[in-house]
C-alpha cells in the first residue's frame, strides 16, 4: 500500500476511532505477549514500557495520531523526544519500533470504529478486502479477499481486520445482492484454512490460531471494544501489589474513569487494590476491587470515587467487609461483596 492509498483508508479521523482509544487503560508490560487478543481492546501497552509517565507520553502521541494530528514522521519525532526524556531502552530499530506502535494502534482504532459504524447502520453483510499494493502480501489474506458473509458469521470473530502485524486489510459494507454474487463465485462461505498452536511464553498457555492470523490478533477488535474492563482482570491481579496500587491511582485519575463515572462507559471498572492483610482477612483470592456502573450513587462525585483506593489502603476495616475513612470532616463508608463494591456513601464526621 503506497502513502496515498494508506492516507485514503487509514487517515480518516472520526469520533468512534478516537473514543475507542480514549477509553483504554494504560497497562505496564515487559514483552508484547504480556497482553493478548481482546485485552488490547481495553488496554494500551508499549512492550517494555513499565513507567507510568513514559506510557502516558506514548499514549498522548498515539491519541494525537489517531485524531489525525500526527503523521508517521511527526510521531517519530515525538517518539525520539519521549525516549530521550525518559532514557528508555527498547528493542529493535528506531524506525521499525516507532512505526509498529503508530501503525498497530491507528489501524486497530480505525477498524474498531468502523465496526461500531457497521452496527449502528444496521449492516447485514461484510466483504473482506485485501490491501493490494503492500510490499509483502500474505497469500491467505489475498485468498480471503472478496469473501462476503453475514456480519453475524463466526468467521468475523477471528478474521475481522487487522489480522496480523502491519495488516492493512479491511472489511467493507455489503448487501444481500453482494452476498448472492459472492456465493456464485465460491466466496459466500467462510474459508477453512486450519489452525496452528501457539504457546504464550509468559503464561505457558497454548492457543490455536487460524492459519493466517498472527498470535494476538485472533479476535474481533470491534466486538471486543464493547466489553468492559474485566477482560483485564488477570493483568491487575498478577501485577506486584505495590505496582498495581500505583497504577490504580493512575487509572482513577484518568479520563477513562471520568467517562465511566458519567455513564459513557458501561460495565465494571477497577477502583482499588487490597493490602495483603485485607485480602487475607476478607478471604478473597484476588487483590483487585471493582465497581459496577449500576452501583454508582449520583450523590457522590467523581473525586469521591477516586478516593476509594485510599479508603481501602488507609481506612479502618469494620465488620470484615466495610471500610471507614475520615477525611476533611467527612466519614466515608465503603461496603464490599466479594471483590465488588456493594455500596459507597459519605456523611459528616
Amino acid at each position: 500500500m503506497n502513502k496515498s492509498e494508506f492516507d485514503a483508508v487509514f487517515k480518516l479521523p472520526f469520533a468512534e476511532a478516537g473514543s475507542f482509544f480514549r477509553d483504554k487503560l494504560n497497562i505496564p508490560t515487559a514483552a508484547w505477549h504480556d497482553m493478548m487478543d481482546d485485552q488490547h481492546a481495553k488496554g494500551f501497552m508499549v512492550a517494555g514500557a513499565y513507567k507510568a509517565d513514559l506510557l502516558a507520553d506514548f499514549r498522548s502521541a498515539v491519541q494525537k495520531s489517531i485524531d489525525g494530528q500526527l503523521s508517521l514522521k511527526q510521531f517519530r519525532e515525538q517518539f525520539d523526544q519521549i525516549v530521550a526524556k525518559h532514557g528508555w531502552s527498547y528493542n529493535g530499530g528506531r524506525n521499525w519500533r516507532s512505526e509498529l506502535i503508530w501503525d498497530t494502534n491507528i489501524t486497530s482504532a480505525y477498524q474498531a470504529g468502523r465496526w461500531q459504524q457497521f452496527e449502528a447502520s444496521g449492516t447485514e453483510y461484510l466483504t473482506y478486502v485485501h490491501a493490494d499494493g503492500v510490499a509483502h502480501p500474505r497469500p491467505l489474506h489475498v485468498s480471503w479477499s472478496g469473501t462476503t458473509l453475514p456480519i453475524t458469521d463466526p468467521w468475523w470473530d477471528s478474521h475481522y481486520p487487522p489480522c496480523a502485524w502491519h495488516c492493512h486489510c479491511r472489511a467493507v459494507r455489503a448487501d444481500r445482492s453482494d452476498f448472492a454474487e459472492a456465493a456464485k463465485g465460491g466466496k459466500g462461505t467462510a474459508p477453512q484454512d486450519g489452525t496452528k498452536e501457539w504457546t504464550n511464553k509468559v503464561t505457558g498457555e497454548t492457543k490455536d490460531y487460524p492459519n493466517g492470523i498472527d498470535p494476538g490478533f485472533g479476535y474481533n477488535v470491534g466486538k471486543a471494544a464493547g466489553r468492559d474492563y474485566r477482560v483485564l482482570s488477570d493483568k491487575f491481579d498478577t501485577l506486584p501489589r505495590d505496582i498495581s496500587r500505583a497504577w490504580m491511582k493512575e487509572h482513577l485519575g484518568g479520563p477513562a474513569f471520568a467517562r465511566f463515572a458519567r455513564g459513557r462507559i458501561e460495565g465494571e471498572f477497577p477502583v482499588a487494590v487490597l493490602t495483603e492483610e485485607a485480602q487475607k482477612a476478607l478471604s478473597l483470592d484476588r487483590q483487585t476491587i471493582w465497581i459496577d456502573r449500576s452501583r454508582l450513587d449520583e450523590t457522590m462525585g467523581i473525586e469521591d470515587y477516586r478516593m476509594i483506593t485510599r479508603i481501602v489502603n488507609e481506612g479502618r476495616r469494620g465488620k470484615s467487609i466495610q471500610f471507614k475513612w475520615d477525611h476533611e470532616g467527612l466519614q466515608y463508608h465503603l461496603r464490599l461483596k466479594g471483590n465488588r463494591v456493594e455500596s459507597f456513601r459519605k456523611a459528616k464526621s
